[in-house]
């Protein structure tokens, strides 16, 4: 089957299984009775640490790179007020684990990202961009190289910028999606909720190698994603939330080098599953969220190709009244 009819056949395929999902959301809906509390009219302003690791996975005949970016720990800026939640992260260098460039070369990291939440529905889009990368499989290469004390294989131009973002529905009114997205929201009765959801993004990777030439590849992803989201309320101020979630979506590349143009197509499967716990007040927020997230395809010569990412969050956050002005705009 050719890529584009690939494409259209899934697209078509789920935006039916979507509008049958937001049909039924709206049929069995019940009108909210105090489940959640709203903070959307107070200015809050948090700030995340993660170690969430940029890789990449690719394979050359019977060659697999596994590629990593050298930023252990990112750090996020957010703040958020009525229907917007924005964000903006980088890797700065003085945080432990982004600090060891002689071995693993220099990385850079920049995220934008925004979240709206119309109703039952919740958008997010993004930009992100990386460059330098080090070869965490280098012993594969070079049989008697010595982890720690000698430099990684790198590959410091390589750089990837992606645009995406995600469009799902909460099908429950009474579960809060918000209130882990976005911390401004909280739940007050325990809830949980199926959610439907179409990610896509598109990324471009490209490579100055020492000869001269430039490599250049393009992919788009595109998901069909169904996540179950559980908030068990512990106490008024302590909720912790599991999840588990999982997707499928074809997977098309394009690679240029010397004029010469590869396409391929894939069909991935992708999943995930995580926990988050929270402590709220009226003004102060903090938690922690675990996650494990992979996916999984075979390429042409048969080989299947995995990745598999443990991911940790530590936020934090302040809620205050918004200026008379910001009120007026929004």
């Amino acid at each position: 089957m050719k890529s584009s009819n690939l494409g259209t056949a899934f697209y078509v395929k789920f935006s039916y299984l979507l509008l049958s999902l937001v049909f039924a959301g709206q049929i069995f809906a019940q009108e909210d009775d105090g489940s959640i509390k709203s903070y959307v009219d107070q200015l809050a302003f948090g700030l995340d640490f993660s170690t969430d690791v940029s890789e990449y996975m690719l394979h050359n005949n019977d060659l697999n790179f596994h590629l990593v970016s050298n930023n252990d720990v990112k750090m996020t800026m957010r703040a958020s007020y009525k229907f917007l939640d924005v964000s903006f992260g980088f890797a700065p260098g003085f945080l432990p684990g982004n600090d060891d460039d002689e071995l693993k070369g220099e990385s850079s990291f920049t995220e934008y990202s925004v979240n709206l939440f119309p109703k039952q529905f919740v958008q997010n889009l993004f930009y992100r961009r990386m460059k330098g990368f080090y070869v965490e499989n280098t012993e594969d290469f070079f049989p008697l190289w010595q982890e720690g004390t000698d430099p990684y294989f790198q590959f410091t131009d390589l750089k990837s910028i992606e645009w995406g973002g995600y469009t799902g529905y909460v099908l429950n009114k009474k579960f809060s999606l918000r209130s882990l997205l976005s911390r401004q929201e909280w739940q007050m009765v325990s809830s949980g909720s199926f959610v439907p959801a179409l990610r896509y993004d598109f990324t471009k990777m490209t490579n100055p190698f020492d000869d001269g030439r430039y490599g250049k590849e393009n992919q788009v992803d595109i998901r069909a994603d169904l996540g179950y989201y559980y908030n068990w309320v512990v106490t008024t101020t302590i909720n912790i939330a599991p999840y588990v979630r999982t997707g499928i979506g074809p997977k098309f590349s394009k690679y240029t080098l010397d004029g010469i143009v590869e396409k391929n197509s894939y069909f991935v499967l992708d999943y995930g599953a995580g926990f988050q716990i929270g402590y709220n007040t009226d003004k102060l927020y903090m938690g922690i969220r675990g996650s494990y997230n992979g996916y999984s395809y075979k390429s042409e010569e048969d080989n299947t190709i995995t990745n598999n990412l443990w991911h940790g969050l530590l936020y934090l956050g302040y809620r205050l009244n918004a200026p008379e002005r910001l009120k007026k705009l929004l």
